[in-house]
């Protein structure tokens, strides 16, 4: 296993999903989440960086470090949610870069902790610290909350994220398997509830043999289950791939 990242989305009461979004408000909360995060003390402390203005040489590094969202996604593009770009958007990182926050993305906050590795349950424990710290950040700032419904959990922008709106991801070689198909794969995936994807984000495409998986559900779990369905999907897998290897004569 390479890396290890879980992320949630998250949107704040009050203000519109971004394919409505105004102006005025994309542009409020980022005012909003530059100020709640300015306050994150710890290891949790670190630096806004407004896509509006950004000097060269730190783009460069947020595009280097992998942190960087960029426009032209097709489908964010034809929901509306790259108007006004890149207007009120940003990305916020701590000092050792294993949290981060996507400002007016495809939500108004995507909140991400990761590192290089395998430790999941430390990926976890930060990302729920984050989530709190923030939650409780924003709330002392505005007054308001994150978009919970009772039935349907967090309010996405994407109906796919409904409910947790959590992604537990790792990256991880599986030689075996590509020789075997992907194809197949992604059927035996399918029977673990996780998702194969390549390593260059949800439309990047596959090279290689390292893959990005990850669990399938957001709605009708808990966070917890959906953490330990990743971890014994890629668990069984690379079992699996060990012996498709000696199959292979890899």
């Amino acid at each position: 296993v390479h890396s290890t990242r879980i992320r949630v989305g998250r949107n704040i009461d009050g203000f519109g999903l971004s394919p409505g979004i105004t102006k005025q408000q994309r542009i409020d909360i980022e005012k909003l989440m530059s100020s709640a995060l300015s306050k994150l003390t710890g290891d949790l402390a670190g630096t806004y960086y407004p896509l509006t203005g950004m000097d060269e040489a730190v783009r460069q590094k947020l595009v280097d470090d992998h942190f960087l969202f960029m426009s032209g996604d097709r489908n964010l593009a034809v929901a509306g949610m790259e108007r006004d770009w890149p207007e009120g958007r940003g990305i916020f990182h701590n000092d050792a870069k294993t949290f981060l926050l996507w400002v007016n993305e495809e939500d108004q906050t995507r909140i991400i902790s990761m590192q290089q590795g395998g430790d999941v349950k430390g990926v976890f424990e930060r990302l729920s610290r984050g989530i709190k710290a923030v939650g409780d950040s924003v709330k002392a700032e505005s007054g308001k909350e994150f978009a919970l419904d009772p039935r349907y959990g967090y309010i996405h922008s994407c109906p796919t994220n409904l409910g947790t709106g959590m992604r537990a991801s790792v990256h991880v070689d599986l030689p075996g398997w590509t020789k075997e198909g992907v194809d197949k794969l992604k059927a035996r995936c399918e029977e673990f509830a996780v998702q194969p994807r390549g390593t260059r984000g949800e439309s990047g495409g596959q090279t290689g043999f390292t893959y990005d998986i990850s669990n399938k559900h957001r709605l009708g779990y808990s966070e917890v289950q959906l953490v330990q369905v990743m971890i014994d999907g890629v668990n069984t897998l690379y079992k699996e791939d060990v012996e498709l290897q000696k199959k292979h004569g890899l």
